[in-house]
């Protein structure tokens, strides 16, 4: 009896263990060096006409010391457009225009990818969604999901 006493206080103190609030996680402080390590950018020249196909431009920039991934399969994920159609819920992006980076010309440090969009009807539009990509460093590889609006005037 002694013995099923002492095991169902060790089952009780384990309990009121586990229901204690945890204590609270410290917040990561921003430093400096936590600056994002490319820049994204999403451009398209216009004019924009109902119904047929044109090209926005997604652009990713990496900063001193990255190169942009070439092995990551870029793509754009379109978001809340009815105004505009995209070829699918997840849209492959082929490199476009690639600038080699400066210290090694084999990586690219900024690469431009087209997008393929066709405005549905006249007036002002968007484009949003999520562009997933990859810039890399010597040491490390970021993978990042990022996201993108651009306001088109369709005609």
């Amino acid at each position: 009896m002694l013995r099923q006493i002492r095991q169902l206080s060790l089952v009780a103190l384990a309990l009121a263990a586990c229901t204690k609030d945890p204590a609270p996680a410290p917040k990561a402080e921003k430093k400096a060096d936590d600056a994002p390590a490319y820049e994204l950018n999403l451009a398209a020249s216009g004019p924009w006409a109902a119904g047929q196909a044109s090209n926005a431009a997604v652009t990713v920039t990496a900063k001193p010391g990255f190169h942009v991934n070439p092995e990551y399969p870029v793509t754009f994920k379109p978001e809340g457009s009815e105004a505009v159609k995209f070829e699918g819920e997840r849209v492959a992006l082929t490199p476009g225009t690639r600038t080699p980076c400066a210290d090694k010309a084999e990586d690219a440090c900024k690469v431009e990818f087209p997008l393929p969009v066709t405005p549905e009807k006249p007036g002002p539009a968007k484009v949003a969604g999520i562009v997933a990509f990859s810039v890399c460093s010597a040491d490390k590889c970021l993978i990042e999901k990022v996201p993108v609006t651009l306001a088109i005037s369709v005609q």
